[in-house]
């Protein structure tokens, strides 16, 4: 990864270690703030990791006081099956909030890599997270409808399968037949589509990303 984006991941680190969508005290006028969360948390940290930007042991207590410390405390009837108490959740929040939380299974796939490559797996939360994301697979099936609702904050579950597929190179075993099955029921529809509110809109879109995955 080029030296400037490291430099730009590391804008986005927060007081506690956790990383946000924006650069730390540089939030758009037009945007709400929002807190850090497990995802950009997981993806910049093993990145920042990787690169020698922060050390293997620094991202270890990170990961750990970070990821590892938001789980859902209670599963509120109705709601989807995958749900488990113990998952990661996606939002760093404190207080009443953090009872109740959305789980994002992208953003908990995420969260797997990074633990599996830091020699985690064995902390609190893995397996019940493991558990939620393999049973959401098994669910999604061959609906497209069900396969869009395992992410609200990724609106083509093209990126899920693109989680599932790093989260395997990281070590998380059983993930493969759930990719592969995204891509089939879920065809891409929109190249540069990233991210968004929860079942946006709106949608965060980026011509960049796309070409350079086009070339990859």
């Amino acid at each position: 990864m080029p030296e400037a984006w490291l430099d730009l991941l590391e804008t986005c680190r927060r007081p506690n270690g956790s990383y946000g969508f924006w650069p730390y005290g540089a939030t758009p006028a037009w945007a709400p703030e929002l807190p850090a969360d497990s995802d950009d948390t997981a993806v910049m940290l093993l990145e920042l990791a990787r690169a020698g930007r922060v050390s293997r042991t620094e991202a270890r207590s990170v990961a750990c006081h970070t990821v590892g410390a938001h789980r859902l405390r209670r599963v509120l009837d109705p709601g989807p099956p995958w749900l488990r108490q113990g998952m990661f959740t996606t939002w760093h929040r404190r207080g009443a909030g953090r009872d109740i939380d959305l789980v994002d299974l992208t953003a908990a796939t995420n969260v797997l890599a990074l633990l599996y490559s830091l020699g985690l797996q064995q902390i609190p939360g893995v397996e019940e997270t493991l558990a939620g994301l393999t049973t959401g697979l098994g669910w999604a099936a061959s609906s497209a409808a069900r396969w869009q609702s395992l992410s609200p904050f990724y609106p083509e579950p093209d990126e899920l399968a693109r989680a599932l597929d790093h989260a395997t190179q990281c070590g998380v075993r059983g993930l493969t037949d759930g990719a592969r099955t995204a891509r089939q029921v879920c065809p891409r529809q929109s190249l540069d589509a990233v991210c968004s509110m929860a079942y946006g809109p709106p949608i965060w879109h980026s011509s960049d990303l796309a070409a350079i995955r086009r070339t990859a």
